[in-house]
């Protein structure tokens, strides 16, 4: 028997020991993000927020643009209802769906773990920033030169033997 399986399901199947999860595992799983969707707590409410916050605030937007596109691309001939409840209803639920699913407690947690790792890296000070700015874009025309010029004598050489006829 053939069973499809979705990509987030196949993100779902390995277990830590590199084993399939079983299926009343997964169905646990939903069930678990399913119930998530409809309660208004916080997940550990003071950790990661940072990076929590930014996740659903572009979560979020991606739903916003997504419904406001759909808003303008939608015939001005269908109903009124559907030109502007259904961008609305997507644009209210994907914001919804941001919030929940930066305090489902598998993505909080990894969230709050990237939180801990950025907070672990030494930024460069503005002038270490600048100069290596300075590095990257005289090395890259520094390279953009080297090759015209590359290309200039390859040219000629090719000109010259009769490979290339303009």
């Amino acid at each position: 028997m053939f069973r499809f399986r979705s990509f987030w399901l196949l993100c779902v199947d390995a277990g830590d020991d590199g084993k399939l999860v079983s299926s009343m595992a997964k169905t646990k799983i939903v069930a678990s993000l399913f119930a998530e969707m409809f309660s208004v707590g916080l997940y550990k409410r003071n950790q990661g927020k940072q990076v929590r916050q930014v996740t659903g605030v572009a979560i979020a937007a991606f739903f916003l643009i997504f419904a406001s596109t759909l808003s303008n691309n939608l015939p001005t001939r269908s109903a009124e209802i559907l030109r502007l409840g259904l961008p609305a209803l997507i644009g209210v639920l994907g914001t919804w769906f941001a919030y929940r699913i930066v305090n489902y407690a598998p993505v909080a947690d990894f969230l709050i773990a990237v939180q801990s790792e950025m907070d672990k890296v030494s930024w460069p000070t503005w002038p270490q920033l600048w100069r290596a700015t300075v590095v990257v874009l005289v090395t890259m025309v520094f390279l953009a030169v080297s090759l015209f010029l590359f290309d200039i004598v390859w040219q000629y050489i090719f000109r010259g033997v009769g490979f290339l006829k303009m």
